[in-house]
């Protein structure tokens, strides 16, 4: 009974976690490329760089750029981009090609090579990884060890919004090494609060006793917990993997579905909707999400408004891209009904 308490409670710190906490939202079609010069060879060469940071970012995975047809679309570039500029670094006079590409045409191509699609605003992890060296164990904190900066620099270029704790003297006081190293999940649930991430990253990083470095942890989402293991000749090379991994997995829940029959009803009911000119706005921005196909009115009563979304993917997709939208407030005291397996989703807004 005591695991089955500590399971719930850390569920819903979770999931109140995914109603408050911030979201990334970028513009993924567009991608940056240094250009070495002005010839020919360059000019291709930095546009094809371009394209595979942007594919990479839309699917979340390095992986992506092995697919076949993603291959060939990197060498006929140019039926991708449908606008491109040169931007020049006065301090270092450094030229970076900057391209945006046919989202439609992008769009296409991923599916033709079957990889996820995922457009929508993108969860926030904190990240808890504890690394040893020297028989001395660190956290990897946000300013500190060299190898944060590659951890970000392997996040970003996949789009993952990616929090590395503040190690300040709060954490501090509320979390060490051997809490992560041991694998002490109220500590660390409880030492997560503050961010207000969706979802964590832990684990530990050392040398096995083969000369490789080995990383194991576990990926926690609102619903559910995924466990990795990894290995390789450098810690550098570890947390390549690592974070591709994370990509990988989050990319399988938060990306869009291929097929178009893979759909899903959610039940929102909003206050607050008082004449047509309201109606009409918050039917303008559920439309516009990437994840909804239609949009029914099903009762208006006083200004109560209940409407039924049709929406392909995870069920989170949705909810981040409402959690997006200023005029929209999910309700206190009503998160017990977001996730309802029989009924589907449904959630409680207040329009402003």
């Amino acid at each position: 009974m005591q695991k089955f308490v500590k399971a719930v409670s850390w569920y819903m710190a979770m999931l109140f976690s995914l109603c408050a906490g911030p979201v990334m939202a970028m513009d993924l079609y567009i991608a940056e490329a240094p250009l070495a010069s002005a010839s020919e060879a360059d000019l291709k060469l930095a546009k094809r760089q371009a394209m595979a940071s942007m594919i990479v970012r839309l699917t979340g995975q390095q992986a992506s750029l092995k697919q076949a047809p993603i291959k060939a679309a990197l060498a006929e570039v140019d039926n991708y981009i449908s606008h491109i500029s040169r931007q020049t670094d006065t301090a270092t006079e450094e030229v970076v090609l900057q391209l945006r590409f046919d989202q439609q045409a992008v769009r296409q191509l991923l599916s033709a090579a079957d990889l996820p699609l995922w457009v929508t605003d993108r969860s926030s992890i904190l990240t808890w990884l504890v690394i040893e060296q020297q028989g001395i164990q660190d956290i990897i904190a946000d300013g500190g060890l060299d190898i944060a900066l590659q951890l970000q620099a392997e996040a970003e270029q996949r789009g993952l919004p990616l929090i590395l704790p503040l190690m300040d003297l709060t954490d501090q006081l509320l979390i060490g090494p051997s809490d992560i190293w041991g694998n002490f999940t109220d500590t660390i649930a409880q030492a997560s609060q503050r961010y207000q991430a969706h979802g964590l990253l832990w684990g530990r990083l050392y040398k096995n006793s083969d000369g490789f470095w080995q990383g194991q942890g576990s990926i926690q989402l609102p619903d559910e917990r995924r466990e990795w293991l990894f290995a390789a000749a450098t810690p550098e090379a570890l947390v390549a993997l690592i974070v591709e991994n994370l990509g990988a997995q989050l990319s399988q829940r938060f990306a869009l579905p291929t097929a178009t029959d893979q759909q899903h009803t959610a039940t929102l009911h909003i206050n607050g909707i008082n004449d047509l000119a309201a109606y009409a706005a918050l039917r303008k921005i559920l439309q516009a999400l990437a994840s909804v196909n239609t949009v029914t009115l099903q009762r208006l009563h006083a200004e109560k408004l209940v409407v039924l979304v049709n929406y392909q993917g995870h069920q989170d997709n949705l909810l981040l891209s409402l959690e997006g939208q200023t005029r929209l407030q999910l309700l206190d005291g009503q998160s017990e009904t977001l996730y309802s397996a029989k009924n589907g989703l449904v959630a409680y807004y207040q329009w402003h």
